[in-house]
């Protein structure tokens, strides 16, 4: 494994790239494959061979497709495992030792079925097992490949993704002092991220408040220097211009980052609550909103900024109202699910609207800040709950939906969002 992280195979095929989109089908299957994902560190691997082929001239279409095609039969013949052996995988002498794996991965399933295969492909814990536990319980093979096919789909982008970037990036050129500041820009929000988990890892009544007061604090501090990495949006815009942002899968999910797309979110959500009578996440989804509105008009975001942030806002929710009554790492893996989202979002804007990559960035702050403020103010009063079935099953699938639903017409009716959002200090669509 040593040998694997210090270089023997990295060098290996770097002298021979013609394997590299093999490399990446083998890596994303042992990712994906039971008991070799426990032990293989599959990320790590995958952004450095990513990374060369992105370096190495490899399109992105076929690194995607080399991932996604490995990550789906990692996950088929974990599932064959689990329906072939059943419980007598228990007998396998790592999960002997350690049996908590599959009492995790059985937990966790059972509790979220479909909707839990989808997420725990991107939850490293437990990616590997939630396949075999399915097999294991003899979930439907037609129902798991559809999921599968599903959820793996949304896996390769973000997987492939930045490793593609950081390898293409390597060979653009870029101003000078640009490294400087981007490194110093990742390194504090960094920084700030591990503030913001190890506060809420505290878990007292004021972690929510100082968490979103520091998310409050990285967005006027990005507000503050923003003409001070002038060099870092140039840099970026210069990568962004390289990039066919007319492409076909461009034009085809650029209507996710119109001003329609939070509102049909936002009207799905609030029917579901409303249905299921949970009035107190009603007023929470309705406050984070406001807050986030208030920031958006302090900070002087840009149209599409401020729709990505009310978008983040209220995919975040869907999970978070899923999972309050939980321990926090599992809430945690839960939320971590609103990444994948983000970085699609954040690419559209980038590529498809030119959106400025600091812009985004306060995106993210503002979203984080207006959840949790608004979080701590309704927990005041009364803790949130998960609501009723069906409505707290349906939860997660509702920015799914309502992406579906766009996808499938709806954003022709965009022009009369345009007109209704024409009067004065209304943040227009870009």
């Amino acid at each position: 494994m040593d040998n694997l992280l210090t270089g023997s195979l990295l060098e290996w095929l770097g002298d021979h790239r013609q394997w590299l989109g093999l490399a990446i089908f083998l890596i994303a299957l042992l990712e994906s494959l039971a008991i070799a994902g426990l032990v293989i560190p599959g990320v790590v691997l995958l952004l450095a061979v990513t990374a060369m082929a992105g370096g190495g001239g490899m399109s992105f279409a076929a690194a995607l497709a080399w991932a996604f095609c490995g990550a789906v039969l990692g996950d088929l013949l974990s599932f064959a495992l689990g329906r072939t052996l059943h419980q007598d995988i228990r007998r396998i002498g790592l999960f002997r030792r350690h049996p908590q794996w599959i009492a995790r991965g059985e937990a966790f399933f059972r509790r979220y079925g479909l909707l839990g295969i989808f997420i725990g492909r991107f939850v490293g814990p437990i990616r590997p097992i939630i396949p075999m536990v399915a097999g294991m319980l003899d979930m439907p093979t037609l129902r798991f490949v559809a999921i599968n096919l599903l959820s793996a789909l949304a896996w390769a982008p973000v997987y492939v993704t930045p490793g593609f970037v950081a390898g293409r990036a390597i060979k653009w050129p870029v101003p000078e002092f640009f490294w400087q500041q981007a490194l110093t820009l990742l390194g504090l929000l960094a920084a700030l991220l591990l503030a913001v988990v190890v506060i809420l890892r505290a878990q007292k009544r004021w972690s929510n408040l100082l968490a979103g007061a520091a998310c409050l604090g990285g967005l006027a501090g990005i507000t503050l220097t923003t003409g001070h990495l002038a060099v870092v949006q140039q840099g970026v815009s210069y990568w962004v211009s390289r990039a066919d942002g007319h492409g076909l899968i461009y034009q085809v999910l650029t209507p996710l980052v119109s001003g329609f797309y939070p509102l049909l979110l936002f009207g799905l959500l609030a029917a579901t609550l409303a249905a299921s009578r949970a009035w107190l996440a009603l007023i929470f989804t309705l406050l984070a909103l406001m807050l986030a509105a208030l920031m958006v008009i302090a900070s002087g975001a840009s149209g599409p900024a401020s729709i990505m942030a009310f978008s983040l806002i209220l995919i975040a929710i869907t999970a978070l109202l899923k999972n309050r009554p939980h321990a926090f790492w599992t809430r945690a893996a839960f939320m971590s699910g609103v990444a994948p989202a983000g970085i699609v979002l954040g690419a559209l804007n980038l590529v498809a609207l030119n959106a400025s990559i600091l812009a985004l960035v306060s995106a993210f702050l503002l979203a984080g800040a207006a959840l949790l403020l608004a979080l701590w103010m309704v927990e005041r009063a009364q803790p949130i709950l998960d609501p009723p079935a069906p409505a707290s099953r349906l939860l997660l699938w509702l920015p799914l939906i309502a992406a579906l639903g766009l996808l499938s017409g709806l954003h022709y009716l965009q022009p009369f969002i345009d007109l209704a959002q024409a009067g004065p200090g209304v943040i227009q669509v870009e």
